[in-house]
Order: structure tokens, then C-alpha cells, then sequence
């Protein structure tokens, strides 16, 4: 995802111990998963998140891309700021609450790493587990439950 982000968007990664200290970085949101600078072109994350799941790493990074393509684009426009909670570890019952664009990076993110008809395919081969799908699609479990429940798999295999 970070080869993505960098060759074809031309975006900078970089890791920080707490981006509420970089510069117009929010204060008041408590602490940040994730923030895009548009003026530098520069995706920050959360170095103590990163450590902790490279599966969130990565969703992270998509995540912020999404902001990028869907958000901001040529550049311009302030930074996006995300929270621990905007990125993706949330049931989809409380996607409601998320403001649109966060649920629309959220979905990039989820498209982008974990394509249905690939998905779809290998939950059939691992009959449904989601760790073992998480696994093969390097993202972190939350991230895989959400999208086999956004893809509506979850209802069928308790069918069976």
C-alpha cells in the first residue's frame, strides 16, 4: 500500500509519535490515527499504532489515499485529521455516525485492499474464517469482519 501511495500518488509516508503536534494538526480530536497534508503531499500515522497491527497500517494508508482521490485531489483544501475511531475499527451499525467522507475513505480503503470478488472467493476456501482471511489480505481482523459483513457473506455462511 505505501509503494501505492508513493509511486502513483505521489504521496509522502511518515510516522510520528503524536501528529497533534505537527503543524495545523487538530488538538481538540484526541489522539490521531492518520492525518494527509495536502500542501506537503504527506500522509502521517500514528507511530505507536503502526507498531502495534501493520494491517492497520496499511488500512490507514488507504484510508488517507481515499481522502487524497476523493477529497482533495490537485492539492489544495486544509488536512484531514482521523481518529482511532474514524478509521475503519467501528461496527458498520455506527457507520451512520461517521461524517460522509470518513465512511467514503472507509469504503476506498475496504475496495482497495479487500476486493469483493477476491474476498468472496477466499472465504469460500477458508470457509469463512476471518482470521485466516485477514491473514491473506494483510489487514487487521476488525477490517476483515466489517467487509464480509458489508459484503453480506456473514448471513450466508450462517445459513449453512
Amino acid at each position: 500500500m505505501q509503494r501505492i501511495a508513493e509511486s502513483l500518488l505521489g504521496l509522502l509516508i511518515e510516522e510520528h509519535d503524536d501528529i497533534r503536534s505537527l503543524p495545523n494538526a487538530p488538538t481538540e480530536l484526541g489522539r490521531l490515527s492518520g492525518m494527509i497534508e495536502p500542501s506537503t503531499k504527506t500522509i502521517w500515522l500514528d507511530r505507536v499504532e503502526c507498531a502495534r497491527s501493520l494491517g492497520r497500517r496499511r488500512f490507514t494508508i488507504a484510508h488517507e489515499c481515499g481522502h487524497w482521490i476523493l477529497h482533495l485531489g490537485r492539492g489544495t483544501g486544509s488536512s484531514v485529521c482521523c481518529r482511532p475511531a474514524d478509521v475503519v475499527d467501528r461496527h458498520q451499525a455506527d457507520a451512520h455516525e461517521l461524517a460522509a467522507r470518513e465512511r467514503e475513505a472507509n469504503e476506498f480503503a475496504a475496495e482497495l485492499l479487500m476486493p469483493e470478488i477476491l474476498v468472496t472467493g477466499q472465504a469460500r476456501a477458508t470457509g469463512g474464517n476471518i482470521s485466516a482471511l485477514a491473514e491473506r489480505f494483510d489487514v487487521s481482523a476488525p477490517a476483515m469482519r466489517l467487509r464480509v459483513h458489508s459484503l453480506s457473506l456473514v448471513a450466508a455462511w450462517r445459513r449453512r
